[in-house]
């Protein structure tokens, strides 16, 4: 049994931003999520939940609304427009002004043919849709006030609006207001705010406010059915469930409260019913959604809760960055740490290497020299980082925004950090994808531009980069390039993209025409969420979104029979995790074990012990006194197949330093949370 220490990174001080609104998309079982820095991730939630592309903020922008329509995506905000997104591209695809002042809201009608807008200066702008855009259609009598929120009925003949003190019903034929509802209030001065709005099967109209209620009015008639005042302060986000017969509510109050529909034997008419309310946040709750019988949720936090009842069930997956997040340099002991808009750069602790007769599992080791940032790198405008790249002996750095490219040289002479800006001219102004080869001698830059992936190879010369070529995926159908990893040897470049695709490239030392030869491994129906080449063996791993594992040789060009023999006896408790893999790193002393990582665990497979059965379960390694305790990872020889060691609360990133040291990056969740505002304070019996 080989043991291994383990650098236990707890400075990565990611800051958590809050979610402003989410939107599901039925059909492709995606999730959009904006927050408050204005970028939007894309959820793959078919499987478990992972984020599959983020387009990022900027602070000039504002996402107060975002809106699927089919596959195409939508947002409007403070800077009143209606920007449509190319997802390939993760940049704006056309812009679209609106009349009123700054969006706040927008919804669209069922048929998906038309799109309402509502404005800080209360007018409601209507929208035909295109194929390629949106057209102007027409613009609504102005109201008092600005438009909060906006829902159409079910016909396309209405629009609802809800603003301060009111809600109203517009004819989207005359563009006038037909019923004017005036809301409830505590106090003749106060003004009640309309913060949210649903719309049931039959047309009843649901609204949350400022006061906490929960009321349901008659569009026809003009007048409140019923009133709940479910929450102690404002309500700000309504859904409703799949069959519209279940109504969920949340805000400043962040319980999550029920109410389900029920006929009422006396009269036969329908009523509104209190069920199960859940405490799935501590902070406010900004956005609901309801899909396949669970329900996501999300605010202040940061993270997005999944949960279900029956049975009672609950998942929350933390505000953390895309991955990659952590860059490891062998050569010279660091590591690169990306944020929002900055990069830290850090050279790790050392520790004196104790006789192997004192070392036991879980010990702890004392540093002889601790960690020291060497580098913050902020960008220009402080625009956010959608890529970055360092080399092995981290004397070059590259990162890309939305809007520029920068090569910078780096190097510590006499104890002191120099940083220089490289004068390469790589002619990209942005990169979506961008890693440098295990040796460091190439560099890969991936781009879309809409139309076709496009494959940029440099050659790495001491600290300048010089074009060597570039290749096209349109060949291999490779198109959103999502994953990308070299082989050990340097020669073989997988992609894997977000439409289920992997792709092996054969580049040697460079490409032409010629030399460069690719083929595409079976489509699977999920995507990747993780790929890693192993050393000698040159075995591919490639873990999907459902947990299957498949071990595909690239020299043989077929699984290997592990893979074959795995795919039947991979147990249900494996298959049911709901984190997704995001790494996968080898045993550099034994060809045998796989270690892979997801948010809270490290598992262990051993290739080399006899397959369990379905029903089996993981087992779970006790190293030393406890597994939340230990320092270091051994590589057993025992016969579970599948084993887990549960140390961490958020693992961002583990990889190996050398063939001894691991380096394990995490973040506490208490340390999230003490960069939130304060939460509601609420008085609770006996405290």
């Amino acid at each position: 049994m080989a043991s291994y220490r383990i650098h236990n990174i707890r400075f990565y001080n990611l800051e958590p931003k809050s979610v402003t609104c989410l939107c599901y998309e039925s059909k492709t079982k995606k999730l959009a999520l904006a927050r408050s820095n204005n970028s939007i991730e894309i959820w793959n939630v078919e499987n478990a939940p992972f984020i599959e592309c983020t387009i990022a903020g900027h602070t000039e922008n504002s996402v107060e609304s975002i809106l699927w329509i089919d596959s195409r995506l939508f947002s409007t905000g403070l800077q009143g427009v209606v920007i449509e997104y190319d997802l390939k591209t993760l940049s704006v695809k056309h812009e679209v002004i609106v009349i009123g002042g700054a969006a706040w809201c927008m919804d669209v009608n069922q048929e998906k043919t038309r799109l309402a807008v509502g404005t800080e200066d209360g007018y409601i702008n209507t929208f035909t849709v295109h194929k390629d855009k949106l057209i102007y259609e027409r613009i609504f009598d102005k109201q008092n006030g600005r438009i909060l929120c906006i829902k159409w009925d079910n016909t396309g003949e209405m629009i609802y609006t809800g603003s301060t003190d009111t809600i109203r019903v517009w004819s989207t034929t005359s563009g006038h207001a037909i019923h004017k509802m005036i809301t409830s209030k505590n106090n003749i001065k106060e003004k009640t705010i309309v913060w949210c709005l649903a719309v049931t099967d039959d047309n009843i109209i649901i609204s949350g406010d400022s006061l906490g209620f929960l009321s349901f009015w008659d569009p026809h008639m003009g007048v409140l059915i019923e009133s709940h005042e479910s929450h102690t302060a404002d309500i700000l986000a309504i859904t409703l469930s799949h069959d519209m017969n279940v109504v969920y509510c949340a805000g400043v109050d962040p319980v999550v409260r029920s109410f389900c529909k029920i006929i009422m034997k006396s009269s036969g008419k329908p009523q509104w019913v209190k069920g199960i309310e859940r405490r799935l946040h501590v902070h406010d709750v900004r956005a609901l959604a309801e899909a396949n019988g669970k329900l996501y949720s999300a605010g202040v936090d940061g993270y997005l809760a999944v949960s279900s009842y029956p049975p009672k069930n609950l998942v929350k997956y933390p505000p953390l960055l895309q991955s990659p997040c952590a860059i490891i340099c062998r050569k010279s002991r660091c590591i690169l740490l990306r944020y929002r808009n900055y990069l830290e750069l850090w050279r790790l602790g050392s520790v004196t290497k104790d006789p192997p007769e004192l070392v036991r599992s879980s010990m702890m080791h004392q540093l002889d020299e601790e960690p020291i940032k060497l580098l913050q790198l902020q960008t220009k405008g402080d625009e956010s980082i959608i890529s970055c790249a360092i080399n092995k002996d981290s004397k070059t750095i590259v990162y890309s925004t939305d809007t520029h490219v920068r090569v910078f040289n780096f190097d510590v002479v006499e104890g002191d950090a120099m940083l220089s800006r490289n004068d390469t001219d790589l002619s990209m102004k942005r990169i979506q994808k961008m890693l440098f080869s295990p040796n460091g001698k190439l560099f890969v830059a991936i781009n879309n531009n809409g139309n076709e992936n496009t494959v940029t190879l440099f050659k790495v010369d001491k600290k300048n980069l010089s074009l060597i070529g570039s290749f096209e995926t349109t060949k291999e159908s490779i198109e959103n390039i999502s994953l990308v990893c070299f082989s050990p040897d340097n020669k073989y470049l997988v992609c894997a993209d977000r439409q289920c695709r992997i792709a092996v490239y054969f580049i040697g030392d460079g490409i032409t025409a010629e030399s460069l030869k690719a083929w595409r491994l079976p489509k699977y129906s999920c995507p990747a969420t993780a790929i890693a080449v192993q050393k000698n063996t040159l075995n591919l791993v490639i873990v999907y979104s459902n947990h299957k594992i498949v071990e595909y040789n690239i020299l043989t060009k077929s699984y290997t029979e592990f893979s074959n023999h795995l795919q039947s006896r991979l147990s249900k408790q494996w298959l049911a995790r709901p984190f997704p893999i995001t790494n996968i790193i080898f045993d550099p002393r034994n060809e045998n074990i796989i270690i892979m990582q997801d948010d809270l665990s490290v598992f262990i497979i051993n290739k080399s012990s006899e397959l369990s059965e379905k029903e089996a379960k993981i087992f779970k390694r006790e190293n030393g006194e406890s597994a939340e305790d230990s320092n270091s990872i051994s590589s057993s020889q025992s016969q579970h197949t599948f084993q887990v060691v549960k140390k961490y609360k958020h693992l961002v990133y583990l990889n190996w330093l050398n063939d001894e040291e691991l380096v394990a990056v995490e973040i506490n969740p208490t340390s999230l949370l003490e960069k939130l505002p304060p939460t509601l304070k609420q008085k609770f019996f006996g405290i």
